[in-house]
């Protein structure tokens, strides 16, 4: 009895820290990431996945004609300055920050509306080199203008 006494407290509090750890990475991307956005007005979807360095992660957005927008990737600074491509429907890369000195955002307009593959890479090394633990909070945000 008392084992799953144990499991079931083990369970909530790992869910627990989980919601904690959620509702900071939202903080983090309210305080320091949208007013980045200015003078674009924010899609109203927070994209945030904790990471580590060397992790990766995908997001499929769509973009719409007749609109300008604003590609925001905001990493903590515990887990360095993230790298993002952009993709197309054909897997083609429309953008790549590694090219424009590890930029944190790109403007651009679309032709027509359009489905694209964001995917951020948090590169193994830098601040966090030796903290193989280290995570912390990446947030993709979608700025637009008409």
């Amino acid at each position: 009895m008392k084992t799953t006494l144990k499991v079931v407290l083990a369970g909530f509090l790992f869910f627990a820290m989980a919601g904690n750890v959620s509702a900071q990475c939202n903080q983090y991307a309210k305080k320091n990431c949208m007013p980045e956005l200015n003078p674009f007005t924010h899609n109203g979807q927070l994209n945030i996945q904790q990471m580590a360095p060397g992790d990766e992660a995908e997001l499929d957005l769509t973009f719409y004609s007749g609109m300008s927008y604003k590609l925001l990737i905001c990493a903590q600074e515990a887990i360095g300055k993230a790298r993002f491509q952009v993709f197309d429907s054909k897997d083609k890369v429309v953008f790549d920050n590694k090219d424009h000195d590890f930029a944190s955002s790109w403007e651009f307009e679309v032709a027509s509306t359009q489905k694209m593959k964001v995917v951020v890479i948090i590169p193994p090394g830098g601040k966090a080199a030796n903290e193989l633990s280290k995570v912390g909070c990446a947030a993709v945000l979608v700025g637009f203008k008409q």
